[in-house]
């Protein structure tokens, strides 16, 4: 039976129906590496695929900013490169250079793509079931866009030069575009299996879409269009496009929901018949606390009365932010929506 949740006004407005003068906050990283109590988890583990792997402790970290914090969504902890772990690749989490991968096909080597390995991510199912037995929020479920997974494929971990995928591309179209809807078959699965677990909504991580300029409806936006499609029409489906100007493709995708980057200007955005969700800068938080209550105050002036508008940061909460300037912000907030 579907739980009924207390709190919907995420859903509402991600429907666009959010008619009750209450701006509802979520924060992309709103669990982990700036909380003691994510870093106090994180010690007992010396590698990040072992703690992500064991349901018990994601639905603890995801936990963990609900109970610190009002908020109207919770999202299940995990990371986007969960889809080509479970595909093959041996990746590990360095200090200082993030996520790495054994080969890469900028060195020729093959993309791990063994579709078999899709059992392997099982713990993702069970750590959602196990989240939303516990919460009367929106659960979030998400997965990395296809382009997204295929750039870390490519690189071996984060790019630096964006010049050597740009031209791969360009010599290798097609070969491009398999791997790319062999990532984005899976990916399909991927994100039902987290909708059949209890996912209420959910999120593409296009992190890497900003740097195909002129290619971006071909390479990505095309596949992520897919899996929209493939998708119920009844779950939501956010897309955030790192680095992108969504304006420019507006026209070019059936998604109505969007997570903007710092980058861009909501007011452009806002009267569209679409949702709307960030785009606060994270260093905000690291303002004086008047600045800070100011944010929360001039956020809920102009939006409160939107439909269509969630209060969400433009990129990912950063290990330096006090979690105190945040709790302030958002104790603003929920005070501005109970009037």
């Amino acid at each position: 039976m579907q739980k009924i949740l207390k709190n919907s006004n995420y859903l509402k407005a991600l429907q666009q129906q959010n008619a009750d003068h209450y701006v509802p906050v979520w924060f992309l990283r709103q669990a982990g590496r700036y909380l003691p109590e994510y870093k106090a988890v994180r010690a007992r583990f010396s590698d990040f695929f072992e703690m992500i792997k064991t349901p018990q402790v994601c639905c603890e970290l995801t936990l963990q900013p609900l109970r610190r914090f009002h908020l109207d969504a919770a999202i299940t902890f995990s990371d986007i490169l969960t889809i080509p772990e479970a595909l093959g690749n041996e990746i590990s989490f360095i200090e200082g250079r993030g996520p790495v991968f054994k080969g890469a096909i900028k060195n020729g080597d093959n993309p791990k793509l063994d579709i078999g390995g899709f059992a392997n991510l099982d713990y993702v199912f069970e750590a959602t079931q196990l989240i939303k037995s516990k919460i009367d929020v929106p659960l979030i479920g998400f997965a990395g866009s296809p382009w997204t997974i295929f750039i870390y494929s490519f690189y071996g971990e984060s790019p630096k030069d964006f010049n050597l995928v740009r031209d791969f591309v360009a010599k290798n179209p097609e070969q491009t575009k398999e791997i790319l809807a062999t990532f984005t078959d899976v990916t399909i699965k991927y994100l039902k299996g987290q909708v059949d677990a209890g996912a209420d909504c959910l999120q593409v991580f296009d992190s890497w879409g900003g740097i195909l300029d002129q290619g971006y409806e071909e390479f990505s936006l095309k596949f992520i269009n897919d899996i929209r499609a493939a998708i119920d029409p009844e779950i939501p489906l956010i897309l955030y496009a790192r680095g992108m100007k969504i304006m420019l493709h507006l026209n070019a995708t059936e998604i109505n929901c969007f997570n903007l980057d710092q980058n861009e200007n909501i007011d452009e955005y806002i009267n569209k018949p679409i949702t709307i969700q960030g785009n606060i800068d994270p260093n905000d938080f690291n303002q004086d606390e008047e600045k800070v209550l100011a944010l929360a105050e001039n956020i809920y002036e102009k939006y409160s009365q939107c439909e269509n508008y969630v209060c969400n940061v433009g990129s990912g909460i950063t290990p330096d932010i006090d979690p105190n300037k945040v709790g302030l912000f958002l104790q603003r907030l929920r005070v501005l929506n109970s009037k």
